[in-house]
């Protein structure tokens, strides 16, 4: 979305308001993210952000991210508030959601690394605690089996975890499915003096067991802290919530396996991919030790 197109959303949108300012957010895959800054015609200035969505099929419509985001706002969690979104290509080139900005920083301070780990769980755990009867259809995560098959690693090496898993039989949540983010890490979420002010990107998004999103943000954790970052976030989890060691594994091996199995798709500079590679790697290693307790 060019400038112009900028503005004339803007004026579209809100009569008698201008553009002020617009810059394009970093981080975005699936989405163009862009932060403006609207003059309305009364002096105000207003901060907005516009998601559009990039022009493949996906479950996650402009229509769905509003409402989702809709439903979770008047759940009092800390998400942008939706404004509009345009389904239909009308107002640009593709479908977009506009919401409202939220102040703050993704960056975690190194030195307090620890404290910004337990509020991330903090957090987590009170996404999952959410009502989810209101809310949007979203998929349901439940079972980390059979599809991992389709991630792990085709090396001989991995023979043995792969005829351990074949030889397990139900392995679906057996618990209350509850609200998962499925994309909890550091760069959806901002941070205002070690507080959580915002979480955001939730096309991921699903209803199921918690503690796929667990393992999820443990494993990113874990790029960013080393191993002890990934035990510090599930410790922290588990004092709020029981965790099933067994089912931790389990995800640990899904998330672990698929991380290594899309990582080339994901844009990464060589070294962080290197870096990244090698720690998922660590951690399959790591939950087929467990499983095999």
């Amino acid at each position: 979305m060019n400038a112009l197109k900028q503005a004339e959303l803007v004026a579209e949108v809100w009569p008698g308001a201008a553009l002020r300012s617009a810059r394009r957010l970093t981080g975005g895959v699936s989405a163009q993210v862009y932060a403006l800054e609207v003059a309305h015609s009364s002096g105000a200035l207003a901060q907005v952000v516009v998601r559009e969505h990039a022009p493949v099929e996906s479950h996650y419509t402009a229509e769905l991210e509003f409402l989702l985001l809709k439903a979770l706002h008047s759940l009092d969690l800390p998400v942008p508030q939706p404004i509009l979104f345009d389904a239909g290509c009308t107002l640009a080139a593709n479908p977009f959601v506009i919401m409202t900005a939220i102040p703050g920083s993704s960056v975690i301070p190194t030195g307090e690394a620890f404290e910004y780990i337990d509020e991330m769980a903090s957090q987590l755990f009170r996404i999952h605690q959410a009502p989810i009867q209101n809310l949007p259809a979203l998929p349901s995560r439940l079972d980390p089996l059979p599809e991992v098959f389709e991630y792990l690693p085709t090396a001989a090496e991995w023979g043995g975890l792969k005829a351990r898993l074949r030889a397990l039989t139900d392995t679906g949540f057996k618990g209350a499915p509850c609200l998962l983010h499925g994309d909890y890490w550091a760069q959806n979420l901002l941070w205002e003096q070690g507080r959580i002010t915002g979480v955001l990107d939730w096309e991921d998004a699903a209803i199921g067991d918690p503690l796929s999103d667990v393992v999820g943000a443990s494993v990113e954790l874990r790029y960013l802290f080393g191993r002890e970052g990934m035990q510090r976030f599930i410790a922290a989890y588990s004092a709020l919530s029981s965790v099933d060691p067994t089912r931790l594994a389990l995800w640990q091996v899904y998330v672990a396996a698929a991380a290594q199995h899309f990582m080339s798709t994901w844009q990464l500079a060589p070294a962080d991919e290197a870096h990244r590679r090698r720690h998922a790697l660590a951690s399959l290693h790591d939950a087929e030790a467990r499983l095999g307790d």
